[in-house]
């Protein structure tokens, strides 16, 4: 069945529309035209008010082949004041798995009453919301983009592009390139009286220039969505004991790992996501120690480190000032002097001599600055780690914007070779018509006036169920 089939229908939907796993309370969402008779139908003693606003009810349920009550609270919305356009009831239940699958199953429950459920597919509460102009296009992505974030980025992304500022952009550009495709159909309507141009060749190039400029900025401005898929991955490295894990808790600010004097406390890759300053964020990377294989486990693990160590975007080389050793730099390395509070004078000296940054996890010293240092090589680096205040542009949309300079191109040649011929008139006209309509339809999808229905199933495909 196709998605707008199911999403166009007005039968009641039923799932659990709280993240997976235990918590304190977990949400169970039905809608659709006989959502409320549904759950009269298993309430237990009371009667559900079909009037916006929320109210304590139980639910007749069966856990573990027992009937007993759940205390729920109800909150009611009538049709086209609900998120989905359609009346909706959602119930705050105790957040265990259990309880909210039995919930569900109750509401599916064709014995329960002359009204029953079914299970909602994925997304298709939003594809509803879409269908019923509860939710505009870049709206419905911005909630995909959210739903699978794995970052501070992408999340913030998510929420600007939820403002639609790409969207308003495009829609003006399409405006105002819609006036000159009028003017040139219009030119078609006189093409046989010479005297009457409805818009000059120069006028129609110098118009097409200036939008062609908008769309460049417009793509100058915003950050590509790719570039949120993966963050920078910053590794720490050194041999065992060299002050790794107690580094990688003070940038971190929180004990994450256990550091010890002992050598080899670290046995596999930890990795955590890391803030940076002016928002950057980053995985930050502990490796084990490097030390000499004894068995060939050991051995293994030391090649998986090395490998880890070898991909990441900044490679950070661990060595006590302590230590008589020389650091390695290199266009992704870094040396770290650590334990700098139990080096004399001469030994910090001689560290800072050969460059690196200074650092004591147990002072604090040089942590910050090092977190400083990171951001301007992230930024420096050309890697996006974290959020900005440029919307996020989807890969679909890139490649529309593509389509509609491609066709006005294609336009401002045409109108071009008159202007340079000496003729007043931009030729010919239908041609030059037809691109513009093309460039009309691209920026159309990033507009959000048009968007093909295999788009949309792959869009709400990617949503959770009950979201």
């Amino acid at each position: 069945m196709r998605w707008e089939s199911v999403a166009t229908s007005t039968d009641a939907i039923v799932a659990i529309a709280s993240p997976p796993g235990c918590a304190a309370r977990g949400i169970v969402r039905v809608s659709g035209d006989a959502s409320f008779a549904i759950v009269q139908e298993r309430l237990a003693h009371t009667t559900l008010r079909t009037t916006r606003g929320v109210q304590s009810v139980r639910l007749r349920v069966c856990v573990a082949h027992v009937e007993v009550e759940v205390a729920a609270l109800a909150l009611v919305m009538v049709g086209r004041a609900s998120f989905v356009g359609q009346d909706t009831v959602e119930f705050l239940i105790a957040g265990n798995p259990a309880i909210l699958t039995a919930v569900v199953a109750a509401l599916c429950d064709r014995k329960r009453g002359a009204h029953w459920a079914r299970r909602a597919t994925a997304g298709e509460f939003s594809a509803r919301a879409f269908l019923n102009g509860r939710l505009a296009i870049d709206e419905a992505e911005a909630i995909a983009l959210s739903i699978s974030a794995e970052s501070n980025a992408q999340l913030a992304a998510a929420r600007q592009l939820r403002t639609g500022r790409v969207g308003q952009v495009a829609a003006t550009a399409a405006q105002e390139l819609t006036g000159v495709l009028a003017l040139v159909e219009a030119g078609i309507d006189f093409s046989d009286q010479e005297d009457v141009v409805a818009i000059t060749a120069i006028d129609l190039v110098t118009t097409l220039d200036v939008l062609a400029q908008t769309l460049a900025a417009l793509l100058d401005g915003t950050t590509p969505e790719e570039s949120l898929q993966a963050l920078p991955v910053i590794a720490l490295r050194g041999a065992t004991n060299a002050g790794k894990s107690s580094l990688f808790n003070a940038l971190l600010g929180r004990q994450r790992v256990v550091a010890s004097e002992q050598a080899g406390s670290t046995r596999d890759a930890i990795v955590e996501p890391l803030l940076l300053h002016r928002g950057r964020e980053v995985l930050l990377m502990d490796l084990p120690g490097i030390e000499e294989p004894q068995h060939a486990l050991a051995e293994q693990m030391q090649e998986l480190a090395r490998h880890a160590f070898q991909s990441a975007t900044l490679q950070l080389h661990c060595v006590p000032v302590t230590a008589q050793a020389h650091p390695e730099n290199g266009p992704r390395m870094i040396t770290i002097w650590t334990k700098a509070d139990r080096a004399d004078a001469a030994q910090r000296a001689a560290a800072m001599a050969q460059g690196g940054s200074v650092t004591s996890a147990i002072t604090g010293e040089g942590i910050d600055e090092l977190r400083e240092s990171l951001t301007l090589q992230i930024d420096a680096g050309g890697w996006i780690g974290g959020a900005r205040d440029a919307p996020v542009l989807l890969a679909r949309h890139r490649a529309a914007l593509a389509d509609a300079h491609s066709a006005m191109q294609r336009a401002r040649s045409a109108a071009h070779r008159c202007v340079e011929a000496g003729r007043r008139g931009a030729e010919p006209a239908e041609l030059i018509a037809t691109d513009l309509r093309e460039a009309l339809d691209a920026l159309g999808i990033v507009a959000g006036h048009r968007t093909a229905d295999d788009v949309l199933g792959a869009l709400f495909a990617r949503f959770c169920i009950g979201k």
